[in-house]
C-alpha cells in the first residue's frame, strides 16, 4: 500500500504544472507584480476621482498598460506613452479644427494618419513602435469624442493627456517603492543573461567539434535569443545609472559577437564535413578546444574568472597555431596535411570569435574596445510597413463607412476601437494570432464586469467599497499577464476591464449604458480581427518566398566579382531577423514548410559569410595571383543569375583542385596559408550549395518538396 502511494505521488505533476496553477499557485514575482500594479491602479483611480476628472477610468487603464515585468520596460513604455499621447493629441486637434463638419474629408484624413503611424511603428523597435501606435489610436479616440462638439476638442485632448500622465506617474511611484537597489540588480541580471547565452553558444560549438552537433532548431534558438536580449538591453540601460553606460555598450557588442560566433560555428560544422580525412595532429587540438568551450559557461562568474578563461583560450589558440605550422613541414601524405591545416585554420577563426566575445564581455576600459563596431543593427522592413499601413487605412475607412450608413449612436466608439486594434497590432508579425487573443481577452473583460456592474457597484457608497470590488478582478488580471499562455489576452482584459465599468464621481453606469457600450467595444475589436484576416492576410508561403529572395539577392551581391559593401554584422543580423520574423509569423510551432526555408536561409547565410572571407583572402598581398584568379573564376560564375548552384559547384571544384596543387608547390609559408584559407572557405561554400542546390536555384523541385512537407 505504502509503495503504491509513493509510486502514485512520484507520478503526480508538480503543482506548478496543474491547470490554472497561475491562479492558486502563482510565482512570488507574479504575485508581487500583480499586487503592486493593482494598488497603483486603484491609487490612480482615487486621484482621478478626487480631481473629478471626466473619464477617471483612463488613469487605471494607463497603469496597467505601462506596468511590465522589469522597471526598465515600464519606465521606457511610460516615457514613450507620453510621447505618443502628445502626438495623438496634436493630430486630433488638427484634424477636428481643419474638418469639423466634413466627415468624408475627416475619415480619409484619420485613416491616412492611422496608416502612417502603423507603417512607422513597423519600422522601429521596442516602445518607439508603441509611441506611433498610441499616436494613431489616441488621435482616433479624442477625435471621435469630439465629433459632436468640435469646439471642445482641445479640452478633451488635455483631459486625455492628464489621465495618461497621472497613470504613468502612479505606476512609476509604485515601482520605486517596491524596487530596491535597481542598478545593482540590473547589473547582475544582465550579466546572468549574457552568461547563459554565451554558455549555449559555447556548448553548441563544443558539440560540433566533438562530432555531436546540436539540432538546427537549437542553433536557431541561439540566434533568436541574441535578438531578444539585444532588445532587452535597451531597458537595462534605462535602469542603470549614467556611469554604467559603458557596460551597456559592451553588452550590445557582446551579443553581436555572439551571433558571429554562432555563425562561425555553422561554418565550422560544414568545414569539418568537407575536409575529409585528417590526422591526430588536428584532432587533438580540436579536442582541446572542445574541452575549453565545454568548461567556458562555468568560468564566467566574475571578472577574475573571465581573465583566467581568456588566458586559457589564448593557450588553446597558441597550440592551434603551432599545429598549423607543423602541417607546413609535413609532405606525406600531402592531402591529409592540407586537410589538417584547413580544419585548424577554421578552428582558429572560431576561437578568434570567442576571444573577441570574451574581451567585450569583460568590458575592461583599459583595452582599446570599439563596441559600436559589433552591435546588431535593425533591418527596416519597408514591405511590411506598407502592408500594415494599407491595412489600417482600409480598416478605418470601412469603419467610418459603417457608421455613416447605419447612423449607429455608438458608431464613434466603434471607429475608435477599430483604430485601437489596428494600431495595437500593426507591428506584430502574425497579426491574426495576436488580435484573436486580444479579442478573447476583451470578451473576458466584458464577462468580468457583469457582477460588479449589475450587483456589487450599486451597493458601494464610497471609494473604499469600490476598491474592494475591483481588487480581486484586477489582481487576477495581473496574474494572467505574468503567465505566458494568457499574457496577450490579459493585456486586453486589464485595459478594457476599467473601461467597461463606466466609473465616475456623480453616478454609476446604468445597465442600458453597459449594454450599449460593450457591444461597441467587442464589435470594434472583432471588426479589426476580420480586417487582419481579409485585407492583405498572412500567407506563409509568400513570407517564405520573400525571405528566400532577400537572402539569395544578398548572396549574389556578395558573390559578385567586386563583392558587396555589406559587412558581416549586418549580413548576420539581417538574416537572423528574417528567420526570427518567419518563426513569429508561424506562432508557437513552426511548420515543415517553414523549417525547410529556415534551413535554406541558414545555409545561405553561411555561404555569404564565407564569400566575404574569400574576398578578403584574395586581396591579401601574400595570395598568389594564380590562386586569386581561380577564386575570381568561381565568383564570376556565381554572379550570373542564370547559372545555378550545380554549375558553381563544378567550377568551384576545379578551383579547389588548382588551389590544392598550388599549396604543394608554393615555397612561402604566408602564401600557403592564404591558399589554405581560400580552400577552406571555398569548401564550405561548395558543400552548402551542393546540399541546398534546389533552394538556391528556386527550382520547382524545392517548391514541390516544401509543399509536400506542408501537406
Amino acid at each position: 500500500m505504502r509503495a503504491g502511494l509513493e509510486a502514485w505521488w512520484r507520478g503526480v505533476r508538480p503543482i506548478g504544472d496543474w491547470p490554472l496553477a497561475w491562479i492558486y499557485a502563482p510565482k512570488l514575482t507574479a504575485l508581487g507584480f500583480s499586487v503592486r500594479t493593482t494598488l497603483a491602479a486603484l491609487f490612480a483611480l482615487a486621484i482621478a476621482l478626487w480631481m473629478e476628472l471626466g473619464d477617471p477610468q483612463w488613469a487605471p487603464m494607463t497603469v496597467w498598460i505601462v506596468a511590465l515585468g522589469s522597471r526598465g520596460e515600464s519606465l521606457s513604455k511610460g516615457r514613450w506613452r507620453i510621447v505618443g499621447t502628445v502626438l495623438g493629441m496634436v493630430a486630433a486637434v488638427t484634424l477636428i479644427a481643419a474638418m469639423p463638419q466634413a466627415p468624408w474629408l475627416f475619415f480619409p484624413a484619420l485613416a491616412l494618419w492611422t496608416g502612417l503611424c502603423a507603417g512607422l511603428a513597423t519600422l522601429v523597435r521596442n516602445f518607439r513602435s508603441y509611441a506611433f501606435v498610441l499616436a494613431a489610436y489616441t488621435c482616433a479616440i479624442i477625435a471621435m469624442d469630439s465629433t459632436a462638439h468640435p469646439d471642445s476638442v482641445f479640452q478633451t485632448a488635455m483631459s486625455r493627456g492628464t489621465y495618461i500622465l497621472l497613470g504613468v506617474i502612479c505606476e512609476m511611484v509604485a515601482g520605486m517603492v517596491f524596487t530596491v537597489d535597481l542598478a545593482a540588480v540590473t547589473r547582475v541580471t544582465m550579466r546572468g543573461k549574457l552568461v547563459s547565452a554565451i554558455g549555449r553558444a559555447s556548448m553548441a560549438a563544443a558539440g560540433i567539434l566533438r562530432g555531436e552537433p546540436p539540432s538546427e532548431a537549437s542553433l536557431r534558438g541561439i540566434f533568436s535569443l541574441t535578438l531578444s536580449l539585444n532588445d532587452q538591453i535597451e531597458f537595462s540601460a534605462v535602469e542603470l545609472q549614467q556611469d554604467h553606460r559603458w557596460l551597456v555598450r559592451c553588452a550590445y557588442a557582446t551579443l553581436g559577437l555572439l551571433s558571429r560566433a554562432v555563425s562561425r560555428t555553422l561554418g565550422m560544422k560544414s568545414r569539418l564535413a568537407a575536409v575529409g580525412t585528417r590526422s591526430a595532429l588536428s584532432s587533438d587540438v580540436i579536442a582541446d578546444a572542445a574541452a575549453f568551450l565545454t568548461a567556458l559557461p562555468n568560468a564566467l562568474a566574475t571578472d577574475a574568472d573571465v581573465r583566467v578563461a581568456r588566458i586559457a583560450l589564448d593557450g588553446v589558440r597558441d597550440r592551434c597555431r603551432h599545429a598549423v605550422a607543423a602541417t607546413m613541414d609535413r609532405r606525406e601524405p600531402e592531402d591529409i596535411a592540407i586537410n589538417d591545416r584547413v580544419a585548424l585554420l577554421g578552428l582558429d577563426l572560431l576561437l578568434h570569435e570567442f576571444a573577441e566575445l570574451l574581451r567585450y564581455f569583460e568590458a575592461d576600459r583599459a583595452e582599446q574596445l570599439t563596441p559600436e563596431r559589433y552591435r546588431l543593427r535593425h533591418a527596416l522592413t519597408w514591405r511590411n510597413a506598407m502592408s500594415n499601413g494599407t491595412r489600417s487605412t482600409v480598416a478605418i475607412l470601412l469603419a467610418g463607412l459603417i457608421w455613416e450608413v447605419t447612423a449607429w449612436p455608438q458608431g464613434g466608439a466603434f471607429v475608435a476601437f477599430v483604430s485601437v486594434i489596428c494600431g495595437r497590432f500593426a507591428a506584430f508579425e502574425n497579426t491574426v494570432l495576436a488580435s484573436n487573443a486580444f479579442f478573447y481577452g476583451a470578451c473576458w473583460a466584458a464577462v468580468a464586469t457583469i457582477l460588479p456592474v449589475f450587483v456589487l457597484m450599486p451597493l458601494a457608497t464610497n471609494f473604499e467599497g469600490l476598491a474592494l470590488i475591483l481588487f480581486v478582478p484586477m489582481l487576477l488580471g495581473g496574474l494572467a499577464s505574468r503567465n505566458p499562455r494568457t499574457a496577450l489576452g490579459a493585456g486586453a482584459y486589464n485595459v478594457f476591464f476599467p473601461a467597461l465599468l463606466g466609473l465616475g464621481n456623480q453616478a454609476r453606469i446604468q445597465e442600458i449604458q453597459w449594454f450599449n457600450g460593450t457591444p461597441a467595444l467587442l464589435l470594434g475589436l472583432l471588426f479589426g480581427v476580420l480586417v487582419f484576416k481579409c485585407v492583405l492576410p498572412f500567407d506563409e508561403r509568400r513570407v517564405c518566398a520573400l525571405l528566400r529572395a532577400r537572402v539569395l539577392a544578398g548572396v549574389r551581391r556578395i558573390g559578385g566579382p567586386k563583392g558587396s559593401t555589406i559587412d558581416e554584422n549586418r549580413w548576420i543580423g539581417h538574416n537572423t531577423q528574417g528567420m526570427e520574423r518567419l518563426i513569429r509569423y508561424g506562432g508557437s510551432k513552426t511548420t515543415p514548410l517553414v523549417d525547410a526555408y529556415l534551413h535554406g536561409t541558414l545555409a545561405l547565410m553561411t555561404v555569404g559569410r564565407n564569400l566575404m572571407h574569400l574576398h578578403h583572402v584574395i586581396t591579401d598581398p601574400d595570395m598568389p595571383a594564380e590562386a586569386a584568379g581561380a577564386v575570381r573564376a568561381a565568383f564570376e560564375d556565381l554572379s550570373h543569375r542564370d547559372h545555378g548552384a550545380r554549375g558553381f559547384v563544378a567550377i568551384a571544384g576545379q578551383s579547389m583542385a588548382l588551389l590544392r596543387q598550388l599549396d604543394t608547390v608554393e615555397a612561402g609559408a604566408a602564401a600557403r596559408l592564404a591558399v589554405t584559407q581560400a580552400i577552406g572557405a571555398l569548401a564550405i561554400v561548395t558543400l552548402e550549395l551542393r546540399e541546398n542546390a534546389n533552394f538556391f536555384d528556386g527550382r520547382p523541385t524545392f517548391a514541390n518538396e516544401a509543399a509536400a512537407l506542408q501537406a
